[in-house]
């Protein structure tokens, strides 16, 4: 019995066996606990804070709004573009959320493309059609870029839609992004993929 304890071999799988449950005490402790509910609080108040006094439908007041924020989706992995611009396009007071992060204010949202920008080697988004809704303005975009943590650097693709209303100046006031992080974020990183790659394989039986 002491000659099978010590083998070699049961000696390894017996500390890939511990290595295991102490990753998985450590990403247990590290989990979230569930805070669904407020993100949809924090949806809600966002969008009654940012107000309904944007543009006019149809002037061209609004076809200014729109495009000054589809340019700056466009040029998100520019970093000149962003220290220029970032103030033009959000309000003093904007909120934004893009599934991986919140952030309120131009400051903030300038350091988060700034961070996002040095960490892509290459960034394109194509602006495929917008809509409104009340104060609403949806805008469905493609996206793909690369970053050299992500996909072992390969162009990542995907497809999204941004919410957005303005204030009476044109600018963002709130600004919700829908698209799929896990996948195309989270599902990319080394090791962590693998997890939800099972989790999806799991929910599908």
């Amino acid at each position: 019995m002491i000659s099978f304890l010590t083998h070699p071999v049961t000696t390894f799988f017996g500390g890939a066996i511990l290595a295991l449950i102490g990753v998985g005490i450590l990403l247990n402790a590290k989990m979230e606990s569930n805070q669904t509910a407020q993100f949809v609080k924090d949806y809600r108040e966002a969008m009654a804070k940012a107000g309904e006094n944007g543009p006019i439908a149809g002037s061209s007041k609004e076809a200014a709004a729109i495009k000054r924020f589809t340019d700056f989706l466009k040029n998100v992995g520019d970093k000149t573009y962003i220290e220029e611009q970032t103030v033009n396009a959000y309000a003093a007071d904007a909120y934004l959320d893009d599934t991986i992060v919140t952030h309120y204010g131009p400051e903030e949202i300038r350091k988060y493309f700034l961070q996002t920008a040095e960490t892509m080697t290459a960034f394109e988004v194509n602006i495929l059609d917008s809509s409104r809704s009340g104060a609403d303005h949806y805008i469905r975009w493609e996206m793909i870029f690369a970053a050299p943590k992500l996909a072992s650097g390969e162009p990542i693709h995907s497809v999204g839609i941004s919410q957005v209303r303005f204030n009476e100046d044109g600018k963002v006031a709130f600004h919700q992004d829908f698209w799929d992080s896990g996948r195309h974020i989270y599902g990319q990183i080394p090791v962590v993929g693998g997890l939800i790659g099972i989790i999806r394989s799991r929910m599908k039986e």
